[in-house]
C-alpha cells in the first residue's frame, strides 16, 4: 500500500492536532522518528465535523428491529395475505377500483362513491343521508354503498381505497369496533365482503381522494325532496373575453365544371349543343381510358412509358382526374411493353462462366540449394509462395527425399491452409513436381 499512499494525499480525520504535534520543535525524540516516517507521505490533517460516527451508529443501534420484532412483522404480513386483506399498497392491475368517502356537518351528512372499471371509466354516484350521523358513520354508509353497488355490478375482484385510517383498519381487522353502532356497521361489511373472492382495503391520502370527497360534499348539501341531475359544462374562456368573430366566406352555388361531367357518368345526360357533348364526352373517365388504350395499341402507337401516354392523350383534348395513374397501371398490364421494355443493368451479351474464380490461388513450391554447411548438415531450404496473398513458407532441409518435400506440404501449406486445386514447382531438382504429385 505504501506505493498507493506515495501517489495520492492522504485526508485524516481526527479530534486532535496532530499536526501541531507531529512539528513542534519541542517533540521528544519518539515523535522526530514518526514525523520523520510520515513526511514520506501527503498528509492533510482535518478536524471532524459537529455530526460524528458515533451519532449514526447509535440511530441504527436503536430503530434496528430485532429478531423475534421482525418474525411478528413478517407474521402479521403473512396473516393479512391470508384473510384478502393487505396493509402494503399494492398497484392492482386487474381489480376494479371503489374510492368511497363520507361527508357530514350540522345540516344533514352524505357520501360519494367512485367505481374505476378496467377499461378505466368513471362510475360516480353522491348519496345523500336523511338522517342525522356522525363522520365516521358517513364513512360507514359511503363504504356500504360502494359495496352494494359493486355487488350489483357482479365484481370478483376489487380494490377499496378511504381517506378513513378508523374504517380501513377496522375492516382489515387491525382495530377492534367498541360502539355498538360501529359494530353493527363493521359487521354488515364483513358480510358484505363475502361476496368478492379477492379485495384489499387500503387508506389513501386526503388529497388523493379529492374526486370522491366532491362527491360527499354534494351529497351533503343537496336537498333530499327533489330528484335532479346534474350536467358537468366545462368552459375555456371568461364569460366577460369578446370572443373574435370568424370570417366566413360564402360558397357560390352555381353549377361548377365538374357537374355535367358527373350527370353524364352516372345518368348519360348529354347538353343539346354538339360542341359542349363532345367536349363532355372527351373529359369523362370512361372515354379516357378507352382514349389511352388506342393511344397506346393502335396503328399508330409506339407503346411508350406511362408520363409520355399522359401527355399524349393531354395533348389531343382528353384529361381525367386519375388519368396518370391509369396510364401506368395500364402500361404494367401491356404484354408488348413487358416483353420489349429496355431492362436496367442488362449485360450486353451473355456472361461466361470462369473455371478459376481466383485465378491466382495457387502455389509455388521451389528447392534452393545446396547451401553453406551449417550445424544438422541442412543444406538444402523448401520455399512455397502464395501468389495470391504473396505468403512464403519456408523450412531447412537435411536431404531432399520425398518424406521431406510431403510432410512440409502437409505441415505447412495444406493443414494450415486446405488443399489448393494448382501447385506449380519451380524445380531446382526435376524431381520435386514428382515428390508432390499426392496433393497434386
Amino acid at each position: 500500500m505504501r506505493p498507493y499512499y506515495q501517489a495520492h494525499r492522504v485526508i485524516v480525520m481526527t479530534d486532535f492536532s496532530l499536526r501541531s504535534i507531529l512539528h513542534s520543535p519541542d517533540a521528544s525524540q519518539r515523535l522526530m522518528k514518526w514525523a520523520i516516517e510520515l513526511s514520506q507521505y501527503d498528509l492533510l490533517y482535518w478536524l471532524k465535523t459537529a455530526i460524528k460516527a458515533q451519532a449514526l451508529a447509535d440511530y441504527v443501534a436503536e430503530f434496528t428491529l430485532s429478531v423475534e420484532k421482525e418474525k411478528l412483522v413478517n407474521q402479521k404480513k403473512e396473516s393479512s395475505k391470508a384473510d384478502g386483506t393487505s396493509a402494503e399498497p399494492k398497484e392492482p392491475r386487474d381489480m376494479w377500483q371503489s374510492c368511497v368517502d363520507g361527508a357530514s356537518n350540522q345540516k344533514r351528512a352524505g357520501a360519494g362513491v367512485v367505481i374505476t372499471t378496467l377499461e378505466g371509466t368513471l362510475l360516480e354516484q353522491a348519496i345523500t343521508l336523511g338522517f342525522p350521523t356522525s363522520n365516521k358513520e358517513a364513512e360507514y354508509e359511503a363504504l356500504l354503498a360502494g359495496l352494494r353497488l359493486a355487488k350489483e355490478l357482479t365484481i370478483k375482484k376489487l380494490a377499496i381505497y378511504s381517506d378513513s385510517q378508523l374504517i380501513t383498519n377496522q375492516a382489515s381487522g387491525e382495530y377492534m369496533a367498541k360502539h355498538p353502532r360501529m359494530i353493527l356497521y363493521l359487521d354488515r361489511v364483513q358480510e358484505l365482503l363475502k361476496a368478492f373472492p379477492t379485495f384489499t382495503i387500503q387508506q389513501v391520502p386526503r388529497a388523493k381522494n379529492t374526486h370522491v370527497d366532491a362527491l360527499a360534499s354534494l351529497g351533503s348539501a343537496l336537498d333530499t325532496q327533489f330528484r335532479r341531475s346534474i350536467s358537468v359544462e366545462h368552459l375555456d374562456r371568461p364569460s366577460i373575453e369578446e370572443i373574435e368573430p370568424i370570417d366566413t366566406m360564402q360558397i357560390d352555388e352555381d353549377l361548377s365544371w365538374q357537374d355535367p361531367i358527373i350527370d353524364y357518368l352516372m345518368n348519360k345526360n348529354l347538353p343539346t349543343d354538339k360542341s359542349k357533348a363532345r367536349k363532355i364526352q372527351q373529359k369523362a373517365y370512361p372515354q379516357t381510358l378507352e382514349v389511352l388504350c388506342k393511344i397506346q395499341d393502335g396503328e399508330c402507337g409506339n407503346h411508350s412509358g406511362g408520363r409520355s401516354l399522359t401527355q399524349k392523350a393531354l395533348n389531343i383534348g382528353y384529361f381525367g382526374p386519375t388519368m396518370h395513374h391509369d396510364s401506368n397501371e395500364y402500361v404494367k398490364k401491356c404484354d408488348r411493353c413487358q416483353r420489349y421494355k429496355p431492362i436496367p443493368n442488362l449485360p450486353a451479351e451473355v456472361y461466361h462462366q470462369q473455371n478459376s474464380p481466383w485465378p491466382f490461388m495457387q502455389w509455388a513450391v521451389n528447392l534452393v540449394g545446396p547451401l553453406p554447411p551449417v550445424p544438422a548438415k541442412k543444406e538444402m531450404m523448401i520455399v512455397a509462395t502464395d501468389y495470391f496473398t504473396k505468403r512464403i513458407e519456408a523450412e531447412a532441409l537435411s536431404f531432399t527425399k520425398e518424406a521431406n518435400v510431403e510432410r512440409f506440404i502437409w505441415r505447412n501449406i495444406v493443414c494450415r491452409f486446405g488443399c489448393h486445386s494448382r501447385w506449380l514447382p519451380t524445380m531446382a531438382h526435376s524431381s520435386l513436381a514428382s515428390r508432390s504429385s499426392p496433393f497434386l
